[in-house]
């Protein structure tokens, strides 16, 4: 297979399966790897005419876990594109599950990033994803030795999600005086979503 594709690259003409006409090919091609094509190369099972054919232009991408800031981008786009699939409204992270979003070496890289987020919303009933959603351990919490169970809380403590999203909206504008930027940057929002639930929960804010 490595010598039909360097036939592509280098002559740039291939013949259909089966066919007998030679077809002339003119494309640009983009390829990527998870594996050290140098020890590939070393090892035998990777071509060195083939590998210098496809490196004119490298462009390194580091791992996930290297992008911290790339991990919360990703994930409100997953977030956005799974909800509507899953015909869920306007869903939005909380202050610890972004912290541990930040925080997770994420091996299994960009998708072990969307497993995680798909898993929070089947999981998450309110508009809210906590931690809790993501079941995602972060490294110092792996050595711990298992928590001994707790009580249940009594049935009456049990509040809407909803009741404890407005909660925490408006305990974070009381914390900023009722500044809406910084109070949006304390929830782990952006202005447009906290602007969204003051509008939902009628929550009204004299202008700054």
């Amino acid at each position: 297979m490595q010598v039909k594709l360097l036939r592509v690259l280098q002559e740039r003409e291939f013949e259909r399966v089966g066919g007998t006409v030679t077809i002339k090919a003119d494309v640009r091609v983009i390829a990527a790897t998870n594996r050290d094509l140098m020890a590939e190369m070393a090892a035998g099972r990777f071509r060195n005419d083939l590998f210098y054919r496809l490196s004119v232009f490298n462009v390194h991408l580091p791992p996930l876990r290297e992008r911290a800031d790339d991990v919360l981008l990703l994930a409100d786009s997953f977030i956005r594109t799974l909800a509507a699939r899953m015909g869920r409204g306007d869903i939005t992270l909380s202050r610890d599950a972004v912290e541990v979003l930040r925080r997770h070496p994420w091996p299994g890289n960009i998708r072990e990033l969307q497993n995680a987020i798909e898993r929070a919303l089947i999981t998450c009933e309110g508009t809210l994803v906590t931690a809790t959603h993501l079941a995602i351990a972060l490294p110092s919490e792996r050595s711990l030795p298992p928590r001994r169970p707790e009580p249940a809380p009594p049935a009456a403590s049990s509040v809407d999600l909803h009741e404890l999203e407005r909660k925490a909206i408006v305990d974070a504008l009381q914390r900023t005086h009722g500044h809406k930027a910084r109070a949006a940057a304390l929830l782990g929002l952006t202005r447009f979503q906290l602007y969204s639930r003051l509008k939902r929960y009628g929550i009204e804010v004299p202008p700054e």
